[in-house]
């Protein structure tokens, strides 16, 4: 991977982190009771989207938004898992296991 495209990757990965960071923080505000929590979650979902911009300059866009979304959804899930103990029945999985199977289908088209 040339340089160039390496820099789109590192944005898409930021894109990710912070749109992740967006739904914790949310989740934390309860309902937006607590406004710094719900002003950072608004805060990571604005820096989330800025730095999807900039990876789309590099990436197709239908993929790059395909990994945000899909990987941004995973990583949710893990997290609501770690943090405030949700769980996923079986077919919340298997839809998981379908979206990671689409972003893999749509990186090798």
């Amino acid at each position: 991977m040339q340089n160039a495209q390496f820099i789109h990757y590192v944005f898409m990965l930021l894109a990710i982190l912070l749109e992740v960071a967006a739904n914790i923080f949310i989740k934390y505000s309860d309902g937006f009771r607590r406004r710094g929590m719900g002003a950072l979650g608004i805060a990571s979902i604005l820096l989330s989207f800025t730095a999807l911009s900039q990876a789309v300059k590099g990436i197709d866009l239908s993929i790059a938004y395909a990994i945000w979304g899909g990987t941004g959804i995973f990583l949710t899930t893990i997290a609501g898992w770690a943090l405030f103990k949700q769980h996923l029945s079986r077919r919340g999985w298997i839809g998981i296991a379908l979206i990671v199977t689409g972003m893999s289908l749509l990186k090798l088209a």
